[in-house]
């Protein structure tokens, strides 16, 4: 049962863009810049470094 409740928890936290929530936070829809994609190579492109990078961070941590 364990088991099943860390895969539902990690399938969910999956699920967010965090590179998509961190546009929104600059006020910008980072799927119309750059290749339209809400990626962190977008975010890189788009955004720079410091918060192309801090979505790196979150999304592989």
């Amino acid at each position: 049962m364990e088991r099943i409740i860390c895969l539902a928890i990690g399938y969910l936290f999956g699920m967010f863009q965090t590179s998509y929530i961190i546009g929104k936070i600059h006020h910008m829809d980072i799927r119309q810049y750059g290749s339209g994609n809400a990626g962190t190579t977008n975010a890189l492109r788009t955004l720079g470094k410091k918060s192309g990078g801090n979505d790196s961070y979150w999304r592989y941590a």
